[in-house]
């Protein structure tokens, strides 16, 4: 596949240009495109493949979003909404209170029992129905919610059918298993190995895996609804559907975007704004490659939509401020960065609309009180599991001054370094400018000039100038407080939507109906073609089975998504073997093998087998019942490069050959490179 190796490899060698300046030779190359979907087995077992992850999604997030939509009924502020607008907050409501529940499961040691998660759903749905006994629910809220999409789609037909290719392109690609390092570390990592526990605690191995988690409890949920549903590998098909549930919060915080629009800009925007949303390449990326920024992006975008929908009620209606830090808590639950992206400039603009009504309403400041318990309640469970199991509440953060379990001055040294701040100057501004605007790798072909075209109506939209206003800060926060990676800043992406559909408002005024439509079209087929079929958004094999996909390199054959060494593990390793230690990879996912490992900033196993004497290193390997070890120096070698994590300076390739020597160890001929990956067995 030529075509896609040159995408890939442009965009990896050559940041001079962003990914889409050959996309038009994929124009001319549908077969090319075909060819990229059907590299593999097809056949009718793909369609159950998909449909099994799809059963299972839905037992994950249908109960929770019958209930979080009911909730906001009672509470009494969803006559102050439009039906799709209920149906989205709804939605990112229960996806919160899922998360928290399943939390609340797995801390109590229940996540492994099969009648888990059915009693949960159970107990979500019979809240529900309970809540709505005495309310007009069901058909009459549907059709309101069906008229609402129906119309935009008689009036912008072209529109709505190039925001149907986008949601069908993400979420296809969503139901693919990932390869990256991230994910399978610990957005995936994590629940697996709290699954195959069958609880959550501490992690001492996966430093990552104690920070806030909300966006993988989806994942942990449904691995336990795989198993109650007796399929085989729950772990595996489980994490798959745990990944595909980014595709809703994508979907959220694209929906309640496109109704800030419509209430905002108007319909004819907010419908093509829909179209271009979909399209967007950076934010489809990290969707479909399980990365969680659409989680932090689907609550900011909620909270503004509550805030928009409520704002005359926050001043007299405690529901609706609690609501609105119900859900910028939220996004506080599932990433630490999310109090500066998303609680303070919400809770400030919240604050503000309160002031602005003086003249006309009394202000009650204890309102604000709501916005703090809304926050407390979501991310407050997860504070108090890290202060507790941990020792620090935002651990491993701020650990120089509240320190945190098993965390010693070296790995707190360690840590800061690794996350320090690139230097600050006006040359290294101007390249972070550069770098979103041109040379980033997933950077789109129509989104920022829309929104760069809607900065024209700053002095006439108050919208817009609140819109600027947090993005401004948005970025300040991005620029001086983190290492400047470019998907950091996607959960403000709402804004720079925001921004496009005032835009295409304007578009539409300047240019016409005829000739903006025309325009709109050809930069959204842009991006749409590249979300067909470019790599970097994970597996392009759309229509490939996903078994197939999954079991590929079983045999001694090439494969595209599993690494060569873990595909040697699970063919010759079994459970009855012991236990593999791995060292410098951390990519736990797909191994199928009993583990023990430790990332960059955890101490290994072998570094405390190697401080004790050299005549108790076999005795101690079979205490922790270890019959392999498999250390990849190419992962401890890039850890050790200039700007990187680090890596224990302990662990060294005399280390191992002093094990050797010992008779401890005995190298294994696995056709692997050794100077990359080295499998060992411990010697009886």
């Amino acid at each position: 596949m030529w075509v896609t190796q040159i995408l890939y490899d442009g965009g990896q060698t050559d940041r001079s240009h962003p990914r889409w300046h050959l996309l038009f030779s994929l124009f001319f190359l549908p077969d090319e495109i075909f060819a990229a979907w059907t590299d593999g087995v097809v056949s009718w077992r793909g369609l159950v493949d998909r449909l099994r992850v799809l059963m299972i999604v839905t037992a994950v997030t249908l109960p929770s979003w019958l209930l979080g939509g009911q909730l906001l009924r009672v509470s009494g502020i969803a006559r102050r909404m439009r039906g799709i607008e209920v149906a989205i907050l709804g939605l990112a409501i229960g996806l919160s209170l899922q998360a928290t529940a399943t939390l609340m499961l797995g801390l109590a040691g229940w996540v492994s029992y099969r009648t888990a998660m059915p009693m949960l759903g159970a107990i979500q749905i019979a809240i529900a129905l309970a809540l709505g006994a005495h309310r007009s629910i069901g058909r009459d809220q549907i059709c309101d919610v069906c008229k609402q999409m129906a119309r935009p789609a008689g009036e912008h037909p072209l529109a709505v059918g190039l925001t149907l290719i986008g949601i069908a392109l993400v979420a296809i690609r969503c139901l693919l298993p990932s390869n990256e390092f991230d994910v399978l570390e610990y957005h995936q990592g994590a629940p697996k190995q709290w699954f195959q526990e069958g609880r959550i605690g501490f992690a001492e191995q996966n430093i990552y895996a104690n920070m806030p988690m909300a966006a993988e409890m989806q994942t942990l949920a449904a691995m336990s609804w795989a198993g109650a549903l007796g399929v085989e590998d729950a772990w595996w098909w489980g994490g798959l559907a745990g990944k595909s549930t980014m595709f809703l919060y994508w979907i959220v915080a694209i929906g309640a975007t496109g109704c800030l629009a419509r209430r905002w800009v108007g319909g004819q925007a907010a419908c093509w704004l829909m179209a271009v949303a979909c399209s967007g390449l950076a934010f489809a990326e990290v969707t479909v490659l399980g990365l969680i920024e659409p989680a932090v992006a689907c609550y900011f975008a909620a909270a503004l939509l509550a805030l928009a929908a409520l704002r005359r009620q926050l001043a007299t209606q405690p529901a609706a401020m609690f609501w609105v830090g119900f859900l910028a808590g939220s996004a506080l639950a599932c990433k630490y960065p999310a109090l500066l992206f998303v609680c303070l400039p919400v809770g400030s603009l919240a604050a503000w609309q309160i002031f602005r009504q003086r003249s006309t309403v009394p202000i009650d400041f204890r309102v604000l009180g709501m916005f703090v318990l809304g926050c407390a309640i979501t991310a407050g469970p997860w504070l108090a599991k890290n202060a507790v199991l941990a020792h620090n509440p935002v651990y491993p953060l701020a650990a120089g001054l509240l320190g945190g379990y098993q965390f010693s001055e070296a790995k707190i040294a360690q840590w800061q370094a690794a996350h320090a701040v690139p230097t600050r100057s006006l040359s290294a501004l101007a390249d972070s400018l550069f770098s979103i605007a041109w040379s980033w790798k997933s950077q789109g072909a129509i989104l920022l000039p829309l929104a760069l075209i809607g900065l024209l109506r700053i002095k006439r939209s108050p919208a817009v100038r609140i819109a600027v206003a947090i993005a401004i800060f948005a970025f300040a926060v991005w620029w001086l407080l983190t290492h400047h990676l470019e998907r950091f800043l996607l959960p403000a992406i709402p804004l720079a939507m925001l921004l496009a559909g005032f835009g295409i408002r304007t578009m539409f005024q300047q240019l016409g109906r005829p000739l903006a439509s025309i325009c709109l079209t050809v930069g959204i087929l842009c991006n749409l073609v590249l979300m067909a079929v470019s790599p970097t958004m994970g597996d392009p094999r759309l229509l490939v089975d996903t078994s197939a996909i999954r079991r590929e390199g079983i045999e001694p054959t090439d494969s595209i998504r599993v690494p060569e060494h873990v595909l040697w593990a699970n063919r010759n390793l079994q459970s009855t073997d012991g236990v593999l230690l791995l060292v410098g990879d951390a990519a736990i996912f797909n191994y199928e093998v009993p583990l023990r490992y430790s990332t960059c900033f955890d101490v290994s196993d072998l570094s405390e087998i190697a401080s004790l004497p050299a005549d108790q290193w076999r005795g101690e390997f079979e205490q922790r019942g270890i019959r392999h070890v498999l250390v990849h120096w190419g992962e401890i070698d890039r850890y050790r490069g200039e700007g990187n994590y680090g890596f224990d300076p302990s662990i060294t390739r005399e280390l191992i050959r002093a094990m050797v020597d010992q008779g401890v160890l005995k190298p294994l001929d696995t056709g692997l490179d050794p100077q990359r990956v080295e499998v060992l067995a411990v010697s009886p």
